[in-house]
């Protein structure tokens, strides 16, 4: 049987570095072995319960397992990443005491990947989808795309049809008919006020469009105060396809083992 610390090392050997200090195993042991694994964008009650009823031992997942946001780690971060004022009490919230009984109730591990996705996969599959192409410019996390010059509502439109989407918001900075040629992707929540240091790098290497995974009113505002439109896709729909990939790419690895892929839904809808 495969074990947890065996599909560890081999992330690290694919992004050729440890583990990030948010990332590894939060619930059961990483000397763990398993026979399937549930990988997913968040360890929700319902990607738990797919795991147990798939009769899994580990379940992988993107985001943070508990609240607030980083909470199990909150002894591991760097100081411009810790959590302030952790409340004593967090194990008990109803949201955490719901999902650590879930995990183990089916006997679940969960592992956690989460920078280490966005450089194996993630970023690169939401830009596929999207059909960006190859980027005009790679320095570490920040990539640009060019298109070919393009008025603001039919790239919304090319969003909405590339990610199977009935809807996006759209902070326009201006008309809709503006023409916009150089992309930048503010993947997931790098969209959000709190990572706002992205899109101010993103500015600097001249992109007069993004298209974001999530983001927020004041995170929308700078973006619309630099006059650069911004369209929101949603957290889940710009890294689930990434994390599509890479349970393909921990199956081919450990194919003695069972995988299967739970797609998070979008958690919002339009009424």
């Amino acid at each position: 049987m495969t074990t947890v610390n065996e599909v560890i090392n081999h992330l690290q050997k694919l992004a050729g570095h440890d583990l990030n200090f948010d990332e590894g195993v939060h619930h059961g042991s990483a000397d763990a072995t398993f026979t399937g694994a549930t990988v997913c964008w968040m360890a929700n009650p319902d990607s738990i319960e797919a795991a147990g009823r798939a009769g899994h031992q580990l379940i992988i997942s993107h985001e943070s397992l508990y609240y607030p946001y980083d909470i199990a780690v909150a002894d591991k971060a760097p100081p411009e990443w810790a959590v302030r004022n952790p409340p004593p009490d967090w194990p008990d919230w109803p949201v955490n005491r719901q999902r650590r009984e879930a995990l183990e109730k089916y006997k679940l591990t969960f592992l956690r990947v989460h920078g280490t996705a966005d450089e194996i996969s993630i970023l690169d599959d939401f830009a596929t989808m999207l059909g960006m192409g190859a980027p005009v410019y790679v320095k570490g996390w920040v990539k640009v795309y060019e298109i070919q010059p393009t008025p603001l509502g039919q790239l919304v439109e090319r969003v909405k049809k590339c990610m199977g989407l009935p809807h996006v918001r759209v902070s326009a900075a201006g008309s809709m008919d503006r023409i916009v040629h150089r992309v930048g992707l503010p993947w997931g929540g790098l969209g959000l006020v709190g990572n706002i240091i992205y899109q101010h790098w993103l500015q600097q290497q001249g992109c007069d469009v993004f298209i974001a995974g999530e983001t927020d009113n004041y995170a929308f505002r700078f973006a619309q105060e630099c006059g650069i439109p911004m369209i929101e896709t949603s957290h889940e729909t710009s890294e689930n396809p990434g994390m599509r990939t890479l349970t393909t790419i921990l199956a081919k690895q450990f194919p003695q083992a069972k995988w299967a892929f739970y797609e998070n839904p979008r958690v919002w809808e339009f009424a």
